[in-house]
């Protein structure tokens, strides 16, 4: 390994930040487009903004082989590294044309299927040719965004898209108060935000990079970036259809209020895989660039460190849940969303552990296991949610949600062969896992038998923890001892 290669504890805290701030901008700014533009047209701007999503998806996966294959390239000339970044560009930029001039033909029969108030929609088809731009804005950022990663430039990328989040959500915010809140006017800025951030990416990869003109795009490069980044177009298509599918289905067998039931909890949950994003996105460049032994030791040592990280606090969510939403939400909303949140939680942890060897398969050269997994998985998944939904109501939809992504991460770590004994090392955190949820079913929320469990599980969590992995354990002492040291000192003062 190169002595000059980032440091992975930088670049997961630069890649925490840059997953973390945008959060706290969309909760600032979400209640300010709501009092400002109004519920529908801001639910009319989600609309948009899904769309812009998956006709992204039109760049084949250029971006994520784009990264691979530059971090491959870690020890090549840099010529060799811009030639595929130029090369990306040009493929990307074209798939982006084709895809804004369909989405500007069809646009308006999409938004057709919506039931969009005539008025609304009349402000839509006016702004189609900017929301059109968005797609070729899009596909280019992503060839620039995946030469950073495969140069583990984190901390400048995190930087620039912070900002981008920044122009994104703040501009068309101002253009709805200062100009007015119609569509037309909220999507140009918004368009316009993302133009402005795709040029600030463009100057600092040209520095970062660095792109010296050095070399120019090739076509040796096209048959290895395509086919590496068609399965992960795959993976891009199939990802998303397997997570709206529990929303779509609950509403349509049991209504829309089962769905707010069902989703108020479930997104809660789910905001605990940030914590598996940023270990694959920080992973993912540096396994691209191992040998295969390295890779793999890399790869079972970060899901150790996952796992030591992440279950004392699922554990903790776990008991939590229920107390949370009845404070949240109210004791009405609340009591009928119970173990819903609990149990998509098992899934959660679960499906964060199967970053690690996912990333391990894709960088390695193997998408195409990761895009056959959630391909199979779309059929059993809608017949597995069609029965639990008719014969155990929403609840049935958080088990096959879980149960899915328990399965699915089963069969991730047998396909990158991480090894028996990182198996048995998962055992014992499962079993706490599975035990938290266990006494929040036993235990009414406000009994003196919850508050019991949940303190000595979360204590043996931790106990578990420390003992899992002998160096956090050093690093905790040794910041404990110069805390006590440092209060001594202040006492005596």
């Amino acid at each position: 390994m190169r002595s000059s290669m980032p440091s992975l504890k930088k670049n997961a805290a630069a890649n925490f930040l840059g997953s973390a701030l945008p959060l706290i901008v969309s909760f600032i700014t979400v209640p300010l487009y709501l009092k400002h533009i109004g519920a529908e047209r801001y639910g009319v701007l989600a609309i948009v903004w899904t769309l812009q999503g998956y006709f992204g998806y039109i760049d084949f996966g250029l971006s994520t082989a784009t990264s691979n294959r530059i971090a491959q390239l870690s020890k090549a000339s840099p010529a060799e590294r811009e030639s595929v970044l130029w090369t990306a560009l040009l493929l990307n930029t074209g798939f982006g044309i084709i895809g804004g001039t369909i989405l500007f033909l069809v646009g308006h029969l999409l938004f057709a299927q919506f039931h969009i108030a005539p008025a609304i929609n009349a402000e839509v088809l006016q702004a189609m040719p900017w929301i059109a731009c968005a797609i070729p804005i899009s596909t280019v950022t992503g060839v620039f965004t995946g030469a950073m990663s495969g140069r583990e430039q984190f901390g400048p990328l995190n930087a620039v898209q912070f900002v981008g989040v920044l122009i994104y959500q703040i501009a068309p915010l101002l253009f709805a108060i200062l100009i007015k809140p119609e569509l037309q006017i909220v999507i140009r800025a918004a368009i316009l935000g993302s133009a402005a951030s795709l040029v600030l990416l463009i100057v600092v990869t040209f520095w970062v990079f660095p792109l010296r003109f050095a070399a120019g795009a090739s076509l040796r490069h096209i048959k290895p970036l395509f086919s590496y980044g068609a399965w992960v177009m795959v993976s891009n298509f199939t990802t998303p259809v397997l997570d709206s599918t529990d929303r779509l289905m609950i509403g349509s067998i049991l209504g829309p209020q089962a769905v707010a039931w069902y989703q108020v909890p479930s997104n809660l949950a789910l905001r605990g895989k940030i914590f598996a994003a940023v270990f694959a996105r920080t992973l993912f460049p540096r396994l691209s660039a191992l040998e295969k032994h390295d890779a793999v030791a890399l790869a079972v040592q970060a899901t150790r460190g996952l796992c030591v990280l992440i279950t004392p606090i699922f554990v903790f969510g776990i008991f939590l849940m229920q107390p949370f939403l009845h404070v949240w939400i109210g004791h009405d909303f609340a009591s009928r969303t119970t173990s819903i949140g609990e149990i998509v939680l098992i899934g959660v942890w679960a499906n964060s552990l199967a970053h690690i060897p996912g990333s391990h398969l894709t960088a390695g050269g193997k998408p195409g296991v990761v895009a056959r997994l959630h391909a199979a998985q779309v059929v059993p998944l809608v017949a597995l949610l069609w029965w639990t939904l008719h014969s155990f109501g929403v609840i049935g939809a958080a088990f096959s949600w879980t149960l899915r992504y328990v399965i699915e991460t089963i069969l991730l770590f047998m396909a990158a062969r991480l090894g028996s004994g990182l198996a048995r090392f998962l055992i014992a955190p499962a079993l706490l896992i599975v035990s938290a949820f266990v006494a929040t079913v036993l235990f009414s929320w406000t009994s003196p038998a919850r508050i019991v469990s949940w303190i000595l599980l979360v204590g043996l969590a931790i106990v578990w923890a420390l003992q899992a992995e002998p160096a956090w354990r050093a690093r905790l002492l040794r910041s404990l001892s110069s805390a006590l040291v440092q209060y001594r000192s202040w006492r005596r003062a």
